[in-house]
């Protein structure tokens, strides 16, 4: 169970920054006198996305090891981002970036062998 929790958690967490960052190029913060705040649709769904990811991290972090949750979700969460970045805004991902990632995976296999319970 904990195990599904953390995947959606990965999924809510990353698409709320994906979705944020979207959104982010029509926001309009204006905190002086008029205090404005206007945000697209992409960004308030982030938002919500990003909330929901955190009740779920708060779920997660009573019920594991934070020496096993955090790495983990670090980890898992950069890799998706890169990915995603990637693909959606066209970014290009460089070969320290893959050896990045490779090592990360492996950090995470190792973090992983104990796992979090």
């Amino acid at each position: 169970m904990i195990y599904f929790l953390f995947i959606i958690y990965v999924i809510l967490a990353s698409s709320g920054l994906i979705l944020f960052k979207i959104g982010s190029s029509d926001s309009v913060i204006n905190f002086i006198k008029g205090i404005n705040i206007s945000f697209s649709w992409q960004a308030i769904i982030g938002i919500i996305c990003y909330f929901f990811s955190f009740i779920l991290w708060l779920i997660i972090v009573s019920k594991t090891k934070l020496s096993w949750a955090f790495p983990l979700s670090v980890g898992l969460i950069n890799t998706v981002i890169l990915i995603a970045s990637s693909i959606i805004f066209k970014e290009q991902i460089t070969w320290v970036q893959i050896v990045g990632v490779v090592l990360i995976t492996i950090g995470l296999a190792l973090i992983g062998i104990k796992g979090g319970n």
